[in-house]
């Protein structure tokens, strides 16, 4: 039995089908953050093993019938849903080959992280568009970068989180950006971005224990669940962000993300054309750095 429930009434979409699939696939990621955070996990790897390889299977046979759902109802965002599963299913892939490779609990609680706060994410702010024929990109009408990224992430925090912005400022970059934990993603493809987002430690907090419904033991010492989902967050909402400022197809880029504790103070990247937004929730703010390196 499982120590923890991650499945929550809201991710249901509507469709018995695909909110019955996505019930299960909650269910096993709580049987494997289960076993690593029991404490006996050199002698689970067996079950492990079982556990990562059904995901895997499972995965693929829900994105085949949740893209045959949107077929039938003839989905105006099929497309662009279809290439998210397929990257999506690329990550898992890669982290299967890892934990063959390195079968650690660092290696497991960093691929967790991930898939719970992917698949979260996927189901508030994606799945729940496919009953409503809602496309999934709709930021395109919007005027200028400040105005974009305020979109996105207003919009994010809403759809994934039940976040309500309270206020939203954007300033020129003025050297240094507030915080408690820091996220810099640098995403590169023919153009390149450096994303530096700044989290108060109660947001940080909240966005974690929204998906997981855990608690972050210590913000300054996170451990690789806890880092490889706040870092993942940063991903999507970079990668939303981009696709709406850059005309470059999103499959050419890559990430890098790095987290920082208590003050950003890295010099590599010069920032001088760079603009902050900043965002106001009632579980605190999140500042934004976006600058486009190249």
């Amino acid at each position: 039995m499982s120590e923890i429930s991650l499945w929550k009434e809201q991710y249901k979409i509507g469709n018995e089908e695909i909110d019955s699939q996505h019930e299960e696939l909650f269910r096993k990621i709580e049987n494997l953050v289960s076993i690593a955070r029991s404490g006996d996990f050199d002698n689970k790897k067996k079950e492990c093993y079982k556990l990562i390889d059904f995901l895997v299977e499972y995965t693929g046979m829900h994105f085949e019938a949740e893209e045959r759902i949107q077929r039938e109802m003839q989905y105006v965002g099929y497309e662009q849903h279809v290439w998210v599963h397929r990257e999506f299913t690329k990550t898992v892939l890669d982290y299967k080959e890892k934990l063959e490779q390195d079968f650690s609990l660092r290696t497991l609680k960093s691929f967790l992280g991930t898939l719970l706060t992917w698949l979260a994410v996927h189901v508030c702010g994606c799945d729940r568009k496919i009953m409503e024929n809602i496309p999934l990109d709709d930021h395109s009408g919007l005027a200028d970068a400040a105005g974009e990224i305020d979109a996105v992430i207003t919009q994010f925090l809403k759809e994934s989180y039940g976040f309500q912005v309270q206020n939203v400022k954007s300033c020129v970059y003025k050297g240094f950006v507030e915080g408690k934990l820091f996220i810099r993603t640098l995403v590169k493809g023919k153009e390149e971005y450096l994303f530096l987002y700044g989290l108060s430690e109660d947001i940080a907090r909240k966005l974690y224990s929204s998906i997981s419904n855990m608690q972050i033991a210590d913000i300054q010492a996170l451990d690789e669940m806890e880092s490889s989902a706040l870092s993942e967050i940063a991903n999507i909402i970079s990668t939303q962000i981009i696709g709406s400022l850059s005309k470059e197809l999103i499959t050419n880029y890559q990430y890098e993300d790095t987290i920082f504790f208590g003050q950003y103070t890295d010099e590599t990247y010069h920032l001088r054309d760079g603009i902050v937004i900043t965002i106001e929730t009632e579980y605190g703010n999140m500042e934004v750095l976006y600058c486009k390196l190249k």
